[in-house]
Parts: C-alpha cells; structure tokens; sequence
C-alpha cells in the first residue's frame, strides 16, 4: 500500500510541472521553453538554456512567436552562461511576456515557437 501511495505522489508530481520543449543544441548550449500562464495575467515564454561544455559561452538568441503562419512577435536575449550553467525562466530573468498573442491562443496550439538566429561564442563570464 505505501510503494502504491509513493508511486501515485510521484507520477502526480511528473504530470502537473509543466515540461521545456527542446529546440536543440547549438554549440554546447541547450535551447528550450516553456509556457507558463499565471492566473489573472498575461502568458510568459520561459526559456532555460544550459550550458554543457567546460568552458563559458557567450549566447545571442533570437525567438520568432509565429500565429496562423505568421511572425507576430520577435524577442531576443543575449547572455553568458559559465561552464556548465543553467539559466531558467523567472528565476534568471530569462521570459517574455507576448503582447499580441492571447493565452487561449497560446492554449489551443495557435501559437508556435522557433530559435531563428542563435549565437554561441567562446567567452569569459563575469
């Protein structure tokens, strides 16, 4: 009974965190997102990106948030992630909050999401 209890808590726990959806690896640098929609606001694109090499990086990144087939909204970051660094969402400042998209948009599938120009250069990271 208790190994069935334990099994429920975990699988429970697997279903309700919202997972990253990969957009690959460029250059040692890990590139995926996730949406969250906080109650009573808009929805926010949290990206984590993870570096996986021995060595720091410098990323510029640019993301097109495409409705029905077309560019609606460009964000863009650029970062340095040391060796082995994750960086992820809110925590890291690393989102966007999508001004023309609505969440039910975002919910039914309408909206996707593509990394169009990714950077990864050799760096020093303060």
């Amino acid at each position: 009974m208790k190994i069935l209890s334990l099994a429920l808590v975990a699988l429970l726990a697997a279903c309700s965190t919202p997972q990253y959806i990969s957009k690959g690896t460029h250059d040692g640098v890990e590139v995926a997102y996730r949406w969250n929609h906080p109650v009573g606001k808009p929805s926010e694109l949290w990206l984590r990106l993870k570096n996986t090499t021995p060595e720091d990086k410098h990323l510029d990144l640019g993301i097109d948030l495409y409705y029905q087939g077309r560019t609606v909204e460009m964000f863009e970051t650029d970062t340095c992630l040391r060796a082995g660094q994750t960086m992820s969402g809110k925590l890291n400042g690393i989102y966007f909050v999508p001004e023309r998209v609505t969440t039910a948009q975002i919910k039914d599938g309408s909206a996707e999401v593509e990394a169009t120009r990714t950077t990864v250069e050799k760096a020093v990271c303060p």
